[in-house]
């Protein structure tokens, strides 16, 4: 004895929600791919070759920033953070997540490309 109602209710709920669920891998794959939809015009999709460069091993923060043909000195001004420091980031010291931040807007790439 079940309400036709109720079922049919709940049918069209779990619908939405495998719609839902299909955006947001959809999302997700646009993410992990450097493509935001509707990101920051700024942000601009890396070519493969500095991708590959980066998951071979080199630093993210010397790959990008040579790619934008700026020293370390001019990405420190326009991070506000200074060129030892830098220096000492792209050999290997740990930085934290306000720092990843600064970096990421100032070499226009998302965060999670620095982290």
């Amino acid at each position: 004895m079940q309400d036709p109602k109720l079922v049919y209710s709940l049918e069209i709920r779990v619908i939405d929600l495998e719609q839902k669920v299909a955006e947001l891998e959809s999302s997700l794959k646009e993410i992990t791919s450097g493509r935001v939809k509707g990101a920051d015009p700024g942000l601009v999709a890396l070519p493969p070759a500095l991708l590959k460069r980066i998951n071979d091993g080199e630093h993210p923060v010397r790959v990008v920033r040579q790619f934008r043909l700026m020293t370390q000195k001019e990405l420190g001004e326009l991070c506000g953070i200074r060129p030892n420091h830098i220096s000492a980031i792209e050999r290997g010291m740990s930085y934290g997540l306000k720092t990843a931040k600064r970096l990421a807007d100032s070499l226009a790439v998302p965060v999670d490309l620095l982290t």
